[in-house]
This record gives C-alpha cells, structure tokens and sequence, in this order.
C-alpha cells in the first residue's frame, strides 16, 4: 500500500464520518480524497474510477455550497420511486456506453463494464447526497460492496478494505438519517 492509498484512506473515512454527521466540512475531506485517489486508479489502470474522481471533486464543490446554505440542523428528505428508478437506469445506461468507450480506446483497462457502471451508480449515489437523500446510502451499500470484490482482485487490500469500512458506516448513515425521518411521519 502506498502512502498516496493511505492518506486517500484517512481523507474518505474522514469524509464519510462527517457526513454522517451532516457537517458541510465532509465535502472538503472528499476533494482531498478524490484528488488523491485519481492518482492511485490511474496507477492500476482502473479510468473509470480515476475519472470519477474528477466528477466528485465538482460534486463536492457543489454538495459543500448546498450543504454550507442550508439550515443548521437540516433533516434528510425521501427520494420519489420515480427520481430512483431514473437515475438507476440513466447509472446503468451511462456504465455501458462508457464500458464500451474504454474497451474500445483503452485496451489496457481493467473491469471496463464493472467498473464504468460503478462510476454510474457512484455519481447517482453522490447526486442523491447532495440533495440530502437518504437512500444514497442504500446506494453506496450496494456500491461498495462490488467494489470491495474488485479491489481485492487488483489487489488494493487497503482500499479493499476500507470499502468493506463503508457499508458498516453506509448502513450507520442510512439508520441514523432516519431517525429524523421516521420522527416526522
């Protein structure tokens, strides 16, 4: 494991904590995070990954200014069956083209379709955080846990298992967020 992984590994972990938490500070810890492990996927030839680094780097911008102007003790909100089906399929649709993208111009790639579809649903997953869904943490359970089976076949043990550290704290976030959900109804 390379001190780049390490210090990727502290800023996620970091980053999750105080998303749970609800503090805007979270997104700050995810630019560090993303930046750090563009570096370490472009090492394993994992484009997909690496590329989605660049997308979240963006989305945490715009989930700290969303999260920084919002009421101080805000509560998490229900995504429509509608908004989840749509962003699952326009995911999957997204992780094809792009799988094929990648086979097609990078012959060295690894897990073209999986990883490219994981990037999707990451997007979809980080999409659903900024607007303070709660189900973006039943997406990131499922998310993570593909991912801890490629990580460990590229042999990235410590990001391996710092995925298997994200669906403890995805399940963590997700019975946490609704409790104020749960009051409410």
């Amino acid at each position: 494991m390379s001190l780049v992984e390490i210090l990727a590994i502290i800023a996620s972990l970091a980053g999750v904590f105080l998303s749970m938490a609800k503090k805007s500070s979270a997104w700050i810890c995810n630019i560090l995070a993303s930046g750090l492990y563009g570096f370490v996927f472009w090492q394993n030839r994992l484009y997909s990954d690496m590329e989605l680094q660049g997308f979240f780097i963006l989305m945490a911008i715009y989930g700290w200014w969303t999260w920084s102007h919002s009421e101080q003790n805000w509560k998490p909100e229900r995504a429509t069956f509608r908004q989840l089906t749509a962003g699952l399929a326009v995911a999957l649709v997204f992780g094809m083209g792009s799988g094929y993208l990648h086979v097609n111009y990078f012959p060295s790639v690894s897990f073209p379709f999986l990883d490219a579809s994981l990037t999707g649903m990451s997007i979809y997953g980080t999409w659903l955080a900024t607007q303070r869904k709660i189900e973006n943490w039943l997406v990131w359970i499922i998310v993570d846990i593909a991912y801890v089976g490629m990580y460990a076949t590229k042999e990235l043990w410590g990001t391996a298992a710092l995925y298997l550290v994200f669906i403890i704290l995805a399940l963590k976030g997700y019975l946490d967020w609704l409790k104020p959900l749960k009051n409410r109804e």
